[in-house]
C-alpha cells in the first residue's frame, strides 16, 4: 500500500454561507483512516488565489495518493461528485478576497470517475460552477501530481462516516 493520505480539503465560509459544511466535513475527517489509509482534512478559503496555492501546499508536504476537494452548493439537494474541471470562471460573484477570475477557452480537465461516486453512493455532475469551486478543481488537478475530484455537499451537509467508508471502498489510489 502507497504510504501517503488521502489529503481532503474543504472550503471555509464566503458570502451567506456563514458555517460551511465542506469545512466540518474535512475538519470531521481529519485524523481518521479510510480503510487502511490515513485521512488528512484541512479547510481553505473560498478563494481562487488561495485555495489552490494552500492545497498544493499539503500537497508538497503531505504526498497524498488522492486529493478531494469538497464545497458546497447550496441550490443541490443532493452530493455530486464532479467529472470535470474546466478553465476559467463565469459566476459573477467575487471571492472572498474580492477577485474574480475571467472566462476562459480550453478543454475540461478529468476529475474522479465514478468509482469513488459509487462507493459514496452519490450521484455525478460534469458542471463544477462557475465560481471558487470549479477554479479550485482546475488549477489543482493540473498541478497535483496525483488523482484530484471534488465533491459538492448540499447545505446539510454530508456524514463524515459514509465519505470514510466511501474512500476505504474505492479502489483507485488506495491500492498500493
Amino acid at each position: 500500500m502507497l504510504a501517503g493520505p488521502v489529503l481532503v480539503v474543504g472550503f471555509l465560509p464566503f458570502g451567506g454561507v456563514r458555517d460551511n459544511p465542506a469545512a466540518r466535513l474535512a475538519r470531521a475527517v481529519d485524523g481518521r483512516r479510510a480503510g487502511g489509509r490515513r485521512v488528512r482534512g484541512e479547510a481553505i478559503p473560498v478563494s481562487y488565489a488561495r485555495g489552490p496555492a494552500e492545497t498544493l501546499r499539503f500537497v508538497r508536504l503531505l504526498r497524498p495518493v488522492a486529493v478531494l476537494g469538497v464545497g458546497v452548493a447550496t441550490s443541490r439537494p443532493a452530493a455530486e461528485l464532479e467529472r470535470w474541471a474546466r478553465p476559467g470562471c463565469t459566476a459573477p460573484g467575487a471571492d472572498v478576497d474580492g477577485a474574480r477570475l475571467p472566462a476562459e477557452d480550453g478543454p475540461p480537465r478529468p476529475l474522479f470517475d465514478g468509482g469513488l461516486a459509487a462507493a459514496l453512493r452519490v450521484g455525478m455532475s460534469d458542471d463544477a460552477g462557475g465560481y471558487v469551486c470549479n477554479g479550485w478543481a482546475w488549477a489543482v488537478s493540473g498541478a497535483a501530481g496525483c488523482p484530484v475530484g471534488f465533491l459538492h455537499v448540499p447545505e446539510q451537509g454530508f456524514c463524515p462516516a459514509r465519505l470514510l467508508a466511501g474512500l476505504a471502498a474505492w479502489a483507485l489510489p488506495l491500492e498500493g
